[in-house]
């Protein structure tokens, strides 16, 4: 085949295609829909006990040292708390076996400021 020919077939294959209908488009995935206690991702059952999936209340009354945000250790000693706690330092290394729901977590930054107080 010549030079223009090719060009002649080649021009007369893409009008062709121009004129042909449009194809249907895919019809839209369904997400079923996940019933209550089932995973969505792995399908097994989950565990919706009340109490058991919930955060503990503040059973350490981390609420009444909210006043300290923003101090340092010296403050904590300072403040004289009768019930036990601990400083968490940025990268800390703490163990979750000797979670303690009594005791009250002082998290610092790295200047040793509070930055969050919660119990564990």
């Amino acid at each position: 085949m010549s030079g223009l020919a090719k060009s002649t077939a080649l021009l007369l294959t893409l009008f062709m295609a121009a004129c042909a209908p449009a194809p249907e488009p895919a019809p839209m995935p369904v997400q079923p829909v996940v019933p209550p206690g089932i995973d969505p991702v792995t399908g097994q059952p989950i565990d919706l006990t009340p109490g058991l999936n919930d955060r503990e209340p503040d059973t350490c009354h981390a609420a009444d040292v909210q006043y300290l945000m923003g101090q340092t250790e010296a403050a904590v000693t300072a403040a004289g708390l009768t019930r036990p706690t601990r400083m968490v330092i940025p990268g800390g290394i703490f163990s979750q076996e000797e979670y303690n729901s009594f005791r009250v977590n002082f998290w610092t930054d790295s200047t040793g400021r509070i930055i969050r107080i919660s119990c564990g």
